[in-house]
Formats: structure tokens, C-alpha cells, sequence
């Protein structure tokens, strides 16, 4: 885990990662702005309610909207991430591993989609965690916790879905899902670490390509 982290990591150097960096950095800081503004209304809308959920909604007010959008960020730039995500593993596999080929092909609009539909699962989930916000650490475990599981979905099926069919990855994801649910924790720590989380969504696929890599090296070697 820690060597893959290490090669994402020294990869960000690679002039074909900086290119999407910058476009990532704009999409974040836009994506984090209109996470915000977002939250912020739902929670709104709970303040309408009786008792002390709308009493803590009305209270948490801007505070907690930008707790669950920072939380919730990662899930959300994981699906402006599959804009650029071929660049990013492209760019991995011609360095690292340049003799596994990738025979299949994924088309932008529906890796999107997916993302999507996870970061809505994310956010509805990230609020449906706010109570304990009066309870600091346990919420944060509970985010990262949330957020790992999802993201290591997410990120998992960008190398996942190019090298292998969608029924053996998914067949790889339930064999080693605590390996991949624990790099997706690891991602969402770092998209909540400031500056780092701009660039995190490109980092994060770099390091799922390497664990995804080393799961089917492992497969290789017992078949």
C-alpha cells in the first residue's frame, strides 16, 4: 500500500500528469464551491422541520454545510475525475507497466454517470451522518469509513472496467475488498488534507492503478 502511494506520488512530476493537474485543480476548487452551496440548501430545507433534528440543522447551519461538503468532496471529484482519468492511466501503465495491455474501452459519458450516482450516495449519506458532528472524532471515522468504501468502488473500476470485463472485476473487487476499501479511506483521508485535495483525484487514480495492478499480479500467480 505504501509503495503504490510512493509511485503516485513520484509520478506527479510526469509532464503528462501535470497536464491534467491544472485542469483538475479548477474542477476541484469549482466542484468544492458548489458542493458548498449545495449543502447548504438541503440543510436549509431541514431547518423547516420540528424537534431537534430542525433545531440542529438550524444551528449547525453554515458550519455544517461545509463539513459534509468537505467530506462529501471526494466522492463528487471522483466523478469529474473520469474526464481525465484515461490521461492519468495511461500515463501509469506506459511507465510501470508498460507490457499489461488494456483491451477495453470506457466510455467517458457512462463512467460519469456512475460517479454521479455515488456522489449523490455520498452526500444523502454525509447528511444523514450530521448528527454526529456533535460527537467530532466518531463522525469523522464514520465519514472515512463511508467515503473509503464508496471511493474504493469508484476508483477501483477506472483500471478495473479497462483491463478486465465488468463481471471479473467486479469478481476482483469482492475477493479483495478490504484492500481496495482501505486505498479508497487512505484517498478520502487525503482529499480532506487542504492543498493536497486539489490535486488528490489524480493521485488517487494513480494509486488505485498500482493496487489494482498488484491484486492481478497476485490472481496471476495462484492461477
Amino acid at each position: 500500500m505504501l509503495k503504490a502511494l510512493s509511485l503516485a506520488f513520484g509520478q506527479l512530476g510526469d509532464p503528462r500528469i501535470q497536464k491534467v493537474i491544472g485542469f483538475s485543480v479548477g474542477l476541484a476548487i469549482a466542484v468544492f464551491a458548489g458542493l458548498i452551496a449545495l449543502t447548504w440548501y438541503l440543510i436549509g430545507a431541514f431547518s423547516g422541520l420540528d424537534g431537534w433534528w430542525g433545531s440542529a440543522a438550524q444551528v449547525l447551519g453554515g458550519f455544517a454545510a461545509f463539513v459534509v461538503a468537505w467530506f462529501t468532496f471526494p466522492m463528487v471529484a471522483v466523478a469529474a475525475a473520469a474526464l481525465f482519468s484515461d490521461q492519468v492511466i495511461d500515463a501509469v501503465m506506459a511507465r510501470h507497466y508498460p507490457e499489461r495491455p488494456m483491451p477495453h474501452s470506457v466510455p467517458v459519458v457512462g463512467a460519469i454517470l456512475d460517479g454521479v450516482k455515488m456522489a449523490l450516495v455520498a452526500l444523502i449519506g454525509n447528511i444523514v451522518i450530521l448528527p454526529l458532528l456533535f460527537v467530532p472524532p466518531v463522525y469523522a471515522t464514520v465519514a472515512y469509513v463511508l467515503n473509503g468504501y464508496l471511493l474504493g468502488r469508484e476508483y477501483f473500476e477506472m483500471p478495473g472496467f479497462r483491463r478486465l470485463s465488468r463481471p471479473a472485476a467486479r469478481d476482483i473487487f469482492r475477493r479483495h475488498q478490504g484492500r481496495f476499501i482501505l486505498a479508497g479511506i487512505i484517498i478520502a483521508f487525503l482529499s480532506t488534507v487542504p492543498v493536497l485535495n486539489l490535486i488528490a483525484p489524480v493521485l488517487g487514480i494513480a494509486f488505485m492503478v498500482h493496487i489494482f495492478e498488484s491484486v492481478v499480479n497476485l490472481e496471476t500467480r495462484r492461477g
